[in-house]
């Protein structure tokens, strides 16, 4: 064999390896969400991975520790891949006394991607919030 023919051949093998070479790297990407879950299920624990709802009773609840249950609930939820994500009740949030908060100012300490998705339904003048999580929308609603 000639090095004209030895060459061409090598130039063959090496196109023929970066062509499956992108089919390989094509196809991680395609399906790369199930992928992830895969390993994902892989490595998860039997155990549920949420435990919601939780109840959580205080005397007050300033407007800092509900922005950080709604962000807990955002992200928690966030979290999981999008076949487990559902309509739930994240935190029932019970006050002996009563709220030290309100829809405003909760708002504006909540991070701004959080508070894009974020509604509030109440005035915080019940003695119960309840913090739910939609999926449709990937939102947090606050009401009473």
């Amino acid at each position: 064999m000639s090095k004209a023919q030895l060459s061409l051949e090598y130039i063959v093998k090496v196109l023929i390896l970066l062509v499956v070479v992108a089919v390989v790297i094509g196809m991680i990407i395609k399906f790369s969400d199930r992928i992830k879950y895969w390993v994902y299920e892989l490595f998860r624990k039997d155990e549920q991975t949420t435990e919601f709802p939780k109840r959580v009773t205080q005397d007050s609840f300033s407007s800092g520790e509900i922005a950080t249950y709604i962000e807990s609930c955002l992200l928690t939820m966030s979290s999981l891949p999008e076949e487990e994500q559902e309509d739930i009740d994240c935190y029932i949030l019970t006050v002996n006394q009563n709220f030290i908060a309100s829809p405003d100012e909760v708002i504006a300490r909540l991070s701004p991607e959080t508070a894009q998705k974020t509604e509030i339904q109440t005035d915080f003048s019940r003695d119960l919030v309840i913090i739910q999580y939609q999926d449709i929308g990937n939102k947090v609603i606050v009401i009473d």
